[in-house]
């Protein structure tokens, strides 16, 4: 294909990414009721009854808004990554799209499982806190838009640490480190999960802090595991070189 095809294809991929969020953003405007619901769930498991409050006339649509595009980004993503796929498979070797596809799907999985954990179990922890600590002298009163951007903010650090695993199995493919030399810094992943808990679960419960801090060590373990499957000494029989 010349320069020209491949911009074109690349425009037409461009629409149709485009297309998908504006449906996507669509659908979630139309049920945006229904979504704002599953985020004050949580809430409401903690403190039931529990209401939010507008502290500017531009707050309800802010939150709405911000609804379709958070919604229209999650419901377009299969649809994304599929356009990526397609436009740069052509240029892969058959080794690199056995690679790619496994390294994809894992990434997906485990922000899904991620943002799961963080809206099942980091969510509920949290609230359950911060809502009730002091209640009984300070009432809550929470605006709606800073509640949605820390339930938002929460799935999303959630999401995020889930993907510990395919970081270090991506360090070690490139060759900056082994298996072996991330075993060995257990003591220092420990204090890094508890720092990662943190940042999770903004409490200072100890007791959340370990609930939480338990899943990310069991993924730093298996993370060690990726690391020792996908490293180049593994696939060659040699360690590389760094130049």
């Amino acid at each position: 294909m010349t320069l020209l095809e491949h911009l074109v294809e690349l425009r037409n991929r461009v629409i149709i990414c485009s297309l998908a969020f504006i449906i996507g953003a669509a659908v979630c405007l139309f049920f945006w009721e229904t979504i704002l619901g599953w985020l004050l769930a949580p809430g409401r498991d903690a403190v039931p009854g529990l209401k939010v409050a507008s502290f500017s006339p531009a707050d309800r649509i802010g939150v709405i808004f911000e609804i379709g595009i958070y919604g229209g980004l999650a419901l377009a993503s299969p649809v994304v990554i599929w356009q990526i796929l397609a436009f740069v498979t052509p240029g892969l070797t058959r080794k690199e799209i056995r690679l790619l596809f496994p390294a994809l799907f894992g990434t997906f999985l485990f922000l899904v499982l991620g943002m799961a954990f963080g809206y099942f179990i980091v969510l509920p922890l949290s609230l359950g806190f911060l809502l009730n600590f002091g209640a009984d002298k300070i009432e809550n009163v929470i605006g709606v838009k800073e509640y949605a951007n820390f339930v938002v903010r929460s799935i999303f650090f959630a999401g995020l640490s889930f993907e510990l695993p395919m970081v270090m199995a991506l360090l070690s493919w490139l060759g900056l480190v082994r298996a072996k030399q991330m075993f060995s810094f257990w003591r220092y992943a420990i204090v890094l999960v508890f720092v990662m808990a943190c940042f999770v679960v903004p409490t200072p419960d100890p007791v959340d802090q370990t609930i939480v801090s338990v899943p990310l060590l069991g993924l730093y373990i298996l993370g060690i595991f990726f690391a020792w499957l996908v490293h180049p000494s593994r696939r060659t029989g040699h360690v590389p070189v760094a130049a």
